[in-house]
């Protein structure tokens, strides 16, 4: 006998399942970004193998290309995360909580002392052509990796992270389409940078034929390129129209650019009822997959490896720390409209890294100018040059104590663990 359903009584029906679009975007694009990264480690490893074999002959050796496929490689490896968790959405069946385990098993604090041990290897190994192309990749990965993931641990410890789809998500965001979308929009930029300096070139022609001339050396010699290209922009290097237009690109247009995408994984999560602490982490993660594609992209081999890749640190500290303040702005300005503090804090982001980006500009003028001139200028370049890697020095340290601080603030203010629902909202 049927049960009786009174007339009056209503009826559920059963919820229909709706195709979540970010989800379906964020699984296809990671998905051919693996499948690219992949394919172009495949492509480095074959190319730098026949060149260890004497079948094809590369001009700038086999390290370059084993580098650059041990990071498109890892690259790659790091996407994957964010493929599965965005299928396991599409297909309805989400994983709806990780929490902090995958940060704390992993031991980041302890994993961090293994730094100086990599960094000696490092140095051992970049000074000998025979072991560095297939020793240093992985070497060079772990150099870059293991501070990034440290500081990223002390700016989102205990800080809400939401389901792991929004967290892998967020960062594979900073780690591919932020560079993305800020490589086009600096190349454009140096462009027009580019456009005007060949304009004046233009006007004057005893500099034209000089430019001329090295063309027709660089053809002819083009080994000797370095050398030529060295000796002749080394005498314009003090000038004033050089030294402002090196310093307002680094120090001006680049910050205003990166800044404003470094934190695109926080912009993609608009309307997903995010807070100022989730904000933070968001940018913060969102940051810290800008600042590694960024280090990791950055090569070199010899002696040299090893200061390149301790200067990154300073770098890694600012990228994470502006990305994660401003995810915290942006997410104060959605849900309490407070625009100016975001406008603020996105100044004062472009400020930090301005004034990093402009030391580092001081720094390297410094070193290119050449040793003797008479231009009024040099001795004030060469003084200010000298100063800038203490005070690269001193940021670095500064950053770091904010950042500890930022986590420390917004720990406070999150509410008791059994009221607090970001663990639950979608990604």
């Amino acid at each position: 006998m049927s049960q009786f359903v009174p007339s009056n009584t209503p009826v559920t029906a059963p919820q229909e399942h709706r195709t979540d679009w970010l989800s379906v975007a964020q699984f296809a694009l990671n998905a051919l970004a693996i499948l690219f990264l992949w394919g172009s480690a495949a492509t480095l490893v074959a190319l730098a193998v026949t060149d260890r074999l004497g079948v094809v002959t590369s001009q700038n050796g086999t390290l370059p290309a084993t580098l650059f496929a041990a990071v498109s490689f890892v690259s790659g490896l790091l996407l994957l995360p964010s493929v599965y968790f965005a299928f396991r959405r599409i297909i309805n069946h989400p994983v709806i909580r990780m929490g902090e385990r995958w940060l704390h098993w992993l031991r980041p604090t302890l994993w961090i002392f293994l730094l100086p041990l990599v960094l000696l290897m490092g140095y051992w190994v970049s000074a000998d052509s025979n072991l560095s192309w297939f020793l240093l990749p992985p070497l060079h990965v772990l150099a870059i990796g293991l501070p990034v993931y440290w500081l990223l641990y002390l700016a989102v410890r205990h800080l809400p992270l939401g389901r792991p789809q929004r967290m892998w998500g967020v960062f594979s965001s900073g780690l591919l389409l932020g560079p993305a979308c800020i490589l086009v929009l600096e190349i454009g930029a140096l462009l027009v940078y580019g456009l005007v300096a060949l304009l004046a070139l233009m006007s004057q022609p005893q500099t034209m034929n000089q430019l001329n001339a090295l063309l027709q050396q660089l053809q002819n010699t083009p080994d000797a390129a370095p050398n030529l290209l060295t000796n002749f922009f080394q005498p314009y290097v003090t000038h004033p129209v050089v030294i402002f237009g090196a310093f307002s690109f680094a120090a001006v247009v680049v910050p205003l650019i990166e800044e404003l995408f470094k934190p695109i994984g926080v912009w993609l999560l608009a309307g997903r009822g995010l807070t100022p602490p989730a904000g933070f982490a968001a940018g913060a993660i969102s940051g810290a997959g800008y600042a590694l594609f960024e280090s990791l992209s950055i090569t070199t081999n010899g002696t040299s490896w090893v200061f390149v890749v301790v200067a990154r640190f300073g770098t890694d500290i600012i990228h994470i720390l502006t990305a994660g303040l401003t995810g915290w702005a942006l997410v104060l300005a959605w849900r309490e409209k407070r625009y100016l503090r975001l406008a603020v804090t996105y100044l004062c982001a472009v400020a930090i890294h301005g004034l990093w980006n402009g030391l580092t500009v001081f720094s390297t003028l410094a070193e290119l100018a050449p040793t003797r001139g008479s231009a009024a200028n040099l001795h004030l370049l060469q003084q200010v040059g000298g100063a800038a890697p203490y005070g690269l020095f001193s940021l670095a340290i500064g950053g770091f104590i904010v950042l500890l601080l930022s986590n420390r603030s917004l720990r406070e203010h999150l509410p008791p663990p059994e009221t607090s629902t970001q663990s639950t909202s979608p990604p």
